[in-house]
């Protein structure tokens, strides 16, 4: 469960969420995306809202990270619970990111595979997920069907 977590909204068809961030830079609006892929799978971006557009590039330190990040796993809950059979991919969009997801998906490794199969992308190969390797990105989809 979950505990450390923003209430966050749904924007549009339970695939455009916000939220807003409290920390020591005030209040941002974060926004979490799932888009449609052309091969059918679905891509996880979130980021500030900045300029009536999301900004997943910044990295305002607004020192609520793990709070974020809860609120960011939260969704990816509510998100499956609407569509069962998506296959997910989280890809950082710059190293930093990519060592945090690393160090989030390592660190909560054995609570994400109870509800989650997780492929694990290191340039061209995929693999089944191992928390002792450092990836370029990642994939998720439901090992069962989450009851609403």
């Amino acid at each position: 469960m979950i505990k450390d977590a923003y209430e966050y909204f749904s924007l549009k068809d339970d695939i455009l969420y916000g939220f807003m961030s409290e920390g020591t830079k005030g209040t941002i609006i974060k926004i979490i995306i799932f888009t449609p892929t052309e091969d059918g799978k679905w891509n996880l971006a979130f980021g500030d809202w900045k300029n009536k557009d999301v900004d997943d590039k910044v990295m305002l330190n607004n020192q609520d990270v793990v709070r974020v990040i809860g609120t960011v796993a939260k969704v990816t809950y509510k998100f499956f619970e609407n569509y069962p059979d998506a296959v997910l991919i989280i890809d950082p969009v710059d190293e930093k990111r990519k060592k945090l997801y690393n160090i989030v998906f390592q660190r909560h490794f054995e609570t994400i595979k109870k509800d989650f199969k997780i492929v694990g992308i290191l340039g061209e190969k995929s693999s089944n997920y191992s928390p002792k390797k450092r990836y370029d990105s990642f994939e998720l989809s439901l090992k069962l069907k989450i009851k609403k």
